[in-house]
């Protein structure tokens, strides 16, 4: 248990989560009705949603193949998870939202 960890983060990645947070995030929001959260809220939206959507699919079974390639890859799946996350995301914020005013 005392192994240590080696955590890398690399430029592309962090580039492919922000763009398929954006898409995400953007559809999600024109699919659930409510506030608008401009460029940076829909990218938080949908990368939470991609962590919500990878939990879900996660739970439910679904397996999803990592992606082989180097450099910026958006896939559909990748977009489908983080959007379906991202729909729950709103949703669950607008009622949180509705029922405190």
């Amino acid at each position: 248990m005392d192994q240590p960890i080696t955590v890398t983060f690399v430029p592309e990645q962090i580039i492919t989560w922000l763009i398929i947070g954006l898409i995400a995030g953007l559809l999600a929001s024109i699919l659930v009705r409510g506030r608008r959260f401009g460029l940076w809220g829909s990218i938080l939206v949908g990368l939470v949603g991609a962590l919500i959507g990878g939990l879900l699919f996660t739970a439910l079974g679904i397996q999803i193949s990592p992606a082989l390639t180097e450099g910026i890859t958006i896939r559909y799946i990748d977009i489908l998870v983080a959007f379906i996350g991202a729909v729950i995301v709103l949703i669950l914020v607008g009622a949180i939202w509705w029922r405190r005013f």
